[in-house]
């Protein structure tokens, strides 16, 4: 089966490396005719290729190397999926900007609709986009672009839908999130569409007097841009980075409430690192002998025990 061929090719690659370190030099470079170029969407085309499946001419003749212009691709022939299968593509939008970064393969759920491991390569912790290195890693949903279900595989494709429900997950739900958060509604930026978002979204609807559904559809989105433009409220963006600092949301934010709370901390985690948190922070990393900058960097993320 080709899904499976696919799982077992790139897990037998986990701990390759690009030699000499730095250098952006692979087997899958040289195979595809970029070597030294970034890797990570050859990775994946040479995998697929060697399980029997080459992806074809998306970039170049052998695949893809460009994340953004595979986005594109992909979305006009219909392959993008709310239902991601093990083998299936993922491309990963980091900062909420709409523009893809980075790519691997689907491997399984962790928590179903939440969490996935996927095989990626020119990866490390703390660079999650050139970091050198073929690695499981373990992913949230809210930092998904899109997950791709190649026709090639054969599968039926489940074709995303306009509006955001509930039960959707992933960033562009995580946009969502912040802009209803930076118009002053209590939600979590968290990716997940879940009873918070819902009711949220409800609340705006009757505050504004519009049918009250619980649905984001493209006008309902396009009326919380207008809502955000008018009151010139700042850009959050989401970070999956090692530093965190004041102004950032999403997922890595509320891992670092969470464990100020564990450590006694009287916050709310919401997952917008404001001046709550800031001054949280601060108060940490006095307690501890850190420099209190209010940052939430490798030396204070170490100290509170998040991995």
């Amino acid at each position: 089966m080709s899904r499976e061929k696919i799982i077992e090719i790139a897990t037998k690659e986990i701990g390759t490396k690009e030699s000499p370190p730095n250098s952006n030099k692979t087997k899958y470079g040289a195979w595809y005719g970029f070597d030294g170029y970034a890797w990570r969407a050859q990775f994946v085309s040479w995998v697929y290729d060697q399980a029997g499946s080459p992806i074809g001419k998306v970039d170049d003749p052998k695949g893809y190397r460009d994340c953004q212009s595979a986005y594109n691709h992909w979305k006009a022939t219909g392959e993008i999926t709310t239902k991601p299968q093990p083998g299936d593509i993922v491309l990963y939008d980091w900062n909420g900007d709409g523009r893809c970064d980075h790519t691997g393969i689907f491997q399984a759920w962790v928590k179903e609709g939440s969490s996935f491991n996927a095989i990626e390569g020119n990866t490390a912790v703390g660079n999650d986009s050139d970091g050198g290195m073929v690695m499981l890693r373990q992913r949230s949903v809210q930092f998904v672009r899109v997950f791709v279900s190649l026709k090639v595989l054969g599968s039926d494709v489940v074709p995303p839908s306009a509006n955001l429900v509930k039960g959707d997950k992933g960033s562009a739900v995580a946009d969502l999130q912040k802009m209803i958060y930076d118009l002053g509604y209590p939600i979590t930026v968290d990716g997940d569409f879940g009873n918070e978002t819902f009711a949220a979204i409800k609340q705006f609807q009757k505050d504004n007097q519009l049918q009250i559904d619980g649905i984001a559809t493209p006008s309902l989105i396009g009326l919380l841009q207008q809502a955000i433009a008018k009151k010139e409220a700042p850009d959050k963006k989401i970070t999956t980075g090692v530093f965190l600092k004041k102004g950032l949301s999403g997922a890595a934010v509320v891992a670092l409430q969470k464990a100020l709370i564990r450590k006694g901390a009287q916050i709310t985690p919401d997952g917008v690192f404001g001046n709550e948190t800031y001054l949280v922070v601060i108060d940490f990393q006095k307690a501890n002998g850190l420099d209190p900058d209010g940052i939430s960097g490798p030396e204070t993320q170490t100290a509170l025990g998040i991995k």
